[in-house]
């Protein structure tokens, strides 16, 4: 009797170290897109005809609500759940397009970007935007598609290499604000200081190595209020990128195959 009492003890133990195991796993660990949305993005809208595009933040992967969206000259506003329906039908016809995109949030940095469009269909339907950061502070944002599953970003220094397989944070230096383990992103990194006299590299690693990059990866950086840069990173079987240096202030764009990192 006394060890079926202790054996109980045992399992509710380990029940409650499990359960708050759980709890403390952190933000970035959980889909910026649960299952649901996926098909309700990517399937259940189309059979209605519906293009849906979805607007979350870049950390913690809210809803961005009441945003202004700018496609061809026309305003639209995101509802509550940040999503933009649209009808499919301008869309189904075009075979391979760019079409500019423009997005105000409040409290957040206008984005610019493509629509980019294939054989009638929006490839990049999942948006994210970043928060207007404090002076000095540099957020990179990587986002892709369904595949690779596992892309890994990474910000190096002379004395740091951020990513989620090496240090994912560092007091007043850098963080590691999101990791995302099964397609589409976001992976979020920042910076919260650009000290001039040190030097810094980003590379993208595929570290699933299970698809080749399709050339729908996308990395942006933003500074204080703004967006400096949106690069598309280069299509093909490299197991890395290489895609930026930052030199004593300067932004050098190399986006080229890489060992990695």
């Amino acid at each position: 009797m006394n060890e079926f009492i202790e054996f109980k003890t045992v399992m509710k133990n380990l029940i409650s170290l499990v359960l708050v195991s759980y709890m403390l796993i952190p933000t970035l660990l959980h889909a910026c897109w649960p299952l649901d949305e996926r098909k309700e993005i990517e399937g259940f809208s189309e059979l209605d005809d519906i293009l849906i595009l979805s607007f979350k933040d870049a950390i913690d992967c809210k809803a961005i609500t009441n945003a202004t969206v700018t496609i061809n000259n026309q305003e639209f506003e995101t509802d509550y759940r940040g999503y933009l329906e649209l009808p499919m039908g301008p869309f189904a016809e075009i075979m391979d397009e760019a079409r500019p995109i423009k997005v105000k949030g409040h409290g957040y940095i206008t984005l610019e970007t493509d629509l980019r469009i294939e054989a009638g269909t929006v490839l990049n339907r999942r948006l994210v935007m970043s928060r207007v950061l404090p002076p000095g502070k540099i957020r990179f944002v990587l986002q892709w598609s369904e595949e690779p599953n596992d892309l890994d970003l990474h910000l190096t220094g002379s004395s740091f290499h951020i990513s989620y397989r090496h240090m994912k944070s560092i007091a007043n230096k850098a963080d590691l604000d999101r990791d995302a383990l099964n397609g589409y992103g976001p992976e979020t990194i920042t910076l919260h200081q650009l000290d001039e006299s040190e030097k810094y590299g980003v590379w993208v690693d595929n570290y699933s190595n299970d698809a080749a990059f399709t050339g729908n990866e996308n990395l942006t950086i933003y500074v204080g209020n703004k967006l400096l840069h949106a690069i598309q990173l280069k299509k093909g079987f490299q197991r890395a990128i290489h895609i930026l240096d930052i030199d004593r202030g300067n932004f050098q764009i190399l986006n080229k195959p890489s060992n990695r990192p």
